[in-house]
């Protein structure tokens, strides 16, 4: 296998660089896409990792089952929340917002049917209609707007899968924060792909918003203000806002920390009878608030009111943060600085302004269905900024314990040809030796 990688790095690169990059990233893509669900993420995501979402066996409460079932077309809705047990609750307490409305543009009809919101994150249900039978019908761009078809909502992530048929229901997340004032109206433009191909033509779809479905819950606000020390790292748990959709969990890391912390194995609140609300899988798992300051995205509590109640995390992922910078040279393609042994550049892949990067990571066991974000910065010594058009991830064939990542970059700016190329880890798998809990409640 390195030898193949070997003979890639030395191959010539085709002058139509750009159609060939992209080519093999969406093959790879599509590859994933067969293997697994997925959940892609709009250009306008406010967290700095993308997390490969795995999905829970939960079961229904009874409330839901019953609230739903005697609703038509609700049935699949029970589905697309099973993962998720603050929605769950938010259901029961009749959140959902029924909307059918629907747009035909030629075989295909697209239909916005429900939503549910408060006022940090919106799901949208949607359902996708194809005239004729056994086709693979999913979103390849989605934007969501204001009646005045101004960009609205701080993040967005959506659902697809590979299944045939004439119709495919599924939902949209949107991350919202404080700034995104709730108008009366949205509007929903998509692009259809239709056995993985996209249409020439968006439909956009305009939907009322009811905000007095959620006007009456106002956030449930636990000042922790606790601090936790591991391995000499320390950080301080603020406080915990619990809203109907999710829960947020702001976490002040010690700027004086020798090492950096990535993220949290299996963060989770608990309470006193061992029921867990961790993340739940899929669209915005955290958002940052300056450099010291993480807002984490937990399944919500706001129904759920616990005698007592802790935060706790399995293991925290960290480095030395010298270690967190990497180096390339742009002539060889070889690492002139990396945190360790765990990662190889694999191919390095230029032509005018585009740069495509393979990479290999040794990971262990607990990781080997964890994919990360692992670069999206990129910068080189010529200060030159770079935008990232695509992104892969995906197990090597050969050795599951060996994942491979695809980065493929845009120069923006034209300040020379760089001689070597420079970016920060969004993540690596070492921890610290030991996890935390902590009462909030």
């Amino acid at each position: 296998m390195r030898d193949e990688k070997q003979r890639l790095q030395e191959t010539t690169i085709p002058a139509e660089i750009d159609r060939a990059i992209f080519s093999g990233v969406q093959k790879a893509q599509q590859i994933q896409q067969r293997r697994k669900r997925f959940w892609r993420y709009g250009a306008t995501l406010t967290a700095s990792a993308l997390l490969v979402g795995f999905f829970f066996s939960i079961r229904l409460s009874p409330v839901v089952a019953a609230y739903v079932s005697h609703i038509p077309g609700m049935e699949k809705l029970v589905d697309l929340i099973r993962d998720d047990k603050g929605l769950q609750r938010a259901t029961e307490h009749q959140m959902v917002q029924n909307v059918e409305a629907s747009v035909q543009e030629g075989e295909i009809r697209f239909s916005v049917d429900e939503v549910l919101m408060d006022e940090r994150r919106m799901v949208i249900f949607y359902t996708i209609e194809h005239e004729q039978p056994d086709h693979v019908l999913s979103l390849d761009k989605i934007e969501l707007m204001d009646a005045s078809g101004q960009p609205w909502g701080s993040g967005i992530s959506w659902g697809s899968s590979m299944n045939k048929g004439s119709k495919t229901k599924n939902r949209v997340d949107v991350n919202l924060t404080e700034k995104d004032v709730v108008p009366d109206q949205l509007q929903l433009q998509v692009t259809v792909a239709v056995d993985q191909t996209a249409l020439d033509v968006p439909i956009k779809v305009s939907f009322p918003i009811d905000k007095a479905r959620y006007a009456a819950h106002k956030e449930i606000v636990y000042e922790v203000n606790q601090e936790v020390a591991v391995d000499g790292q320390r950080f301080t748990i603020g406080k915990i806002t619990a809203y109907p959709t999710q829960t947020e969990v702001s976490i002040h890391f010690d700027p004086a920390n020798s090492k950096h912390i990535f993220d949290f194995d299996q963060l989770a609140l608990a309470d006193e009878h061992g029921h867990t609300y961790s993340f739940w899988g899929n669209g915005v798992p955290y958002t940052r608030d300056g450099e010291n300051v993480v807002i984490y995205n937990l399944e919500s509590i706001y129904f759920t009111q616990p005698e007592q109640l802790f935060l706790q995390a399995k293991q925290i992922r960290a480095l030395d943060k010298e270690k967190r910078h990497v180096t390339i040279d742009a002539h060889s393609g070889t690492l002139l600085k990396k945190p360790g042994d765990r990662v190889h550049l694999d191919a390095l892949r230029q032509n005018d302004d585009i740069v495509g990067m393979d990479f290999s990571l040794q990971v262990d066991v607990q990781d080997v269905n964890r994919y990360v974000s692992f670069v999206s910065d990129l910068t080189d010594d010529r200060g030159n900024e770079y935008e990232l058009l695509q992104s892969t991830s995906s197990s090597d064939h050969e050795n599951e314990l060996v994942q491979v990542y695809g980065k493929l970059f845009k120069r923006l700016t034209s300040k020379g040809a760089p001689t070597e190329y420079r970016f920060t880890l969004d993540s690596y798998p070492t921890r610290l030796s030991d996890g935390f809990r902590v009462p909030v409640k």
